[in-house]
């Protein structure tokens, strides 16, 4: 019963409260507030009160959630869903000019089942460890220019050149040259970004150890990423530098390159290497050269990339793409059996690195199967798409009564569980890239498939004011059980070893903004200027320019 469960479970959401006083807790928390939000769940009461009801002040700290659509449905036009991505990225905790990966005003709570659903807020390890992702930053840079907000693009490529170019071979931590570029097109020395930073430290330029970082660890595809957000914002303001940037990034990228039969580009490189090539990271490099125009590193990545095609899954998912080779030594050529990854298929469709037709609709119709139920009871292996429940949302004009919302999109990968919506949003773009280049799909299902994951992320922009990485419940001791029967099973499981949660986040809310750029609703044609993999429609200025880099960056001579 409910006073049972609140006893119990002090910190989970409250769906239902007996009397006449019954409420739908806003399961938004966070530490440090004094009081929670509460929706009242009369048929025609949807207002948040300041205070919860008599006798229920002992429940867990909250804030409201971020501003959606009146009782959350749908946002509808383009620019009324483009105005709720505004304002949840122009809010998001900024630390050194980078934006925090989940949401400042909380969770969006984990569900009614104890510990196993209580969501700590955003930073539960504190500012050290509080995640400020360099992929999720590159990818708000690259909406706010699409969008024409070049004052907020220029802010968070601006902390990025300092923490580029290193003052001083002193700042390098570990003490090695290795992750020194010298050979670069502006005549300074660089260091590639590393993975995630914090806001108890400023970023420093060449410096990969705690407790400067997060995570220390240098990655290919996120410094492409960043590469390509300054090279699309280069190209919207005319500013050389920024250019300038982005070919000194590609330039020590080079370094990865692996000079075998499959081509393509290391995952991770100094200081802490990994010897694995991955697909994504080469789609990455694909569709950064192609911007740069640099035909050496596009041919180099779209082999590696057209020779995952086919390889390391079982019988059932042949005709799609390999997620990537081992690791066991430098430039392993393995490809060991691994799941389908969706990116490894969306992400390659949207940057056209390998537009063979054949294999598109062979990747795409796999895609789009829902998997089964394997002999443990979990998803199996077949196919990407799938459906989630949101059991945790309280909004609505019925309150908390009505029908929880079931919502479609794509799995993190094959061996995952549940919607990942950052995924699912560069899916719809990718989905309508396919329409714009090879027809409608409807052999494929695609055009249902698009309607409903696009219909989706709407519908997430009108309940929660950004979107999530996930809309189930559980914590991540949830996740850890393994038991992904349970309503709560610890979010969308990626299959690689870790989970998304269901926290509001930077990576998909900013996913969904470009996606509406590019096209927002069927009738409408498609943009290619919103996609971040495509080339800009004004051109990458070509002439080095130094002007924006830190004047006392270290030189090749210095």
């Amino acid at each position: 019963g409910s006073s049972s469960f609140l006893r119990e479970a002090p910190e989970a959401l409250c769906t239902s409260l007996p009397g006449a006083s019954a409420a739908a807790y806003n399961p938004s928390l966070s530490s440090g507030s004094a009081s929670c939000s509460w929706r009242g769940a009369g048929p025609s009461s949807s207002r948040c009160l300041a205070q919860p009801p008599a006798g229920m002040k002992r429940l867990c700290p909250c804030k409201p959630r971020a501003t959606g659509t009146d009782h959350g449905v749908p946002c509808q036009s383009q620019e009324e869903c483009l105005e709720i991505v505004d304002r949840f990225l122009d809010n998001q905790p900024r630390a050194f000019g980078l934006l925090q990966v989940r949401a400042g005003m909380g969770n969006l709570g984990g569900g009614p089942c104890g510990q196993m659903c209580a969501l700590p807020g955003p930073c539960p390890e504190g500012p050290a460890k509080c995640r400020y992702d360099t992929y999720d930053s590159a990818l708000a840079a690259i909406y706010y220019t699409k969008r024409g907000k070049l004052s907020q693009a220029k802010d968070i490529l601006d902390a990025f050149v300092k923490a580029l170019y290193p003052r001083s071979p002193d700042q390098l931590r570990p003490k090695t040259e290795e992750t020194l570029y010298k050979d670069v097109p502006s005549g300074r020395m660089l260091t590639l970004l590393a993975s995630s930073y914090n806001k108890a430290q400023q970023p420093q330029a060449g410096n990969y150890q705690a407790p400067f970082v997060t995570d220390g660890g240098v990655d290919t595809g996120n410094n492409a990423w960043v590469a390509l957000a300054f090279a699309h914002y280069a190209a919207a303001t005319g500013a050389a530098c920024y250019a300038t940037v982005a070919r000194d990034i590609l330039a020590a990228l080079r370094r990865g390159a692996c000079h075998d039969a499959l081509g393509g580009f290391l995952g991770h490189l100094a200081p802490y290497r990994a010897n694995y090539r991955s697909t994504e990271h080469n789609i990455d490099m694909f569709a950064l050269a192609k911007v740069l125009d640099s035909n050496q590193e596009l041919a180099h990545a779209h082999r590696f990339v057209h020779s995952m095609y086919g390889k390391g899954h079982g019988h059932e998912s042949t005709g799609t793409y390999s997620t990537g080779t081992a690791a066991a030594h430098h430039c392993d050529y393995s490809v060991p059996p691994s799941p389908v990854a969706a990116d490894a298929t969306f992400w390659n469709l949207l940057a056209d690195v390998d537009p063979n037709e054949t294999r598109i609709n062979s990747a795409m119709k796999f895609a789009f199967q829902k998997p089964g139920v394997d002999e443990h009871g979990k998803p199996d292996a077949r196919g990407l798409w799938t459906s989630d429940l949101d059991l945790v949302w309280t909004g609505g004009a019925g309150g908390a009564a009505e029908s929880p919302p079931r919502l479609n999109g794509t799995r993190f990968s094959t061996w995952g569980n549940g919607v990942h919506w950052e995924n699912t949003a560069s899916a719809v773009m990718a989905m309508a890239h396919y329409q714009d280049m090879y027809g409608q799909g409807s052999h494929l299902d695609l055009p249902r498939r698009l309607m409903e994951a696009r219909s989706s992320l709407q519908h997430l922009l009108g309940m929660y004011g950004g979107v999530p990485s996930s809309v189930l419940g559980g914590n991540y001791a949830a996740w850890q059980s393994g038991e992904r029967r349970t309503l709560f099973p610890g979010g969308s499981d990626t299959g690689l070893g870790w989970p998304y949660l269901r926290y509001l986040a930077t990576a998909p809310t900013a996913w969904t903004g470009l996606m509406l750029l590019h096209q927002a609703a069927p009738h409408e044609a498609v943009d290619e200027s919103a996609n971040p993999y495509a080339p800009p429609t004004r051109p990458v200025p070509a002439h080095t320019d130094t002007s924006c880099l830190p004047e006392m960056s270290m030189t090749v001579h210095s």
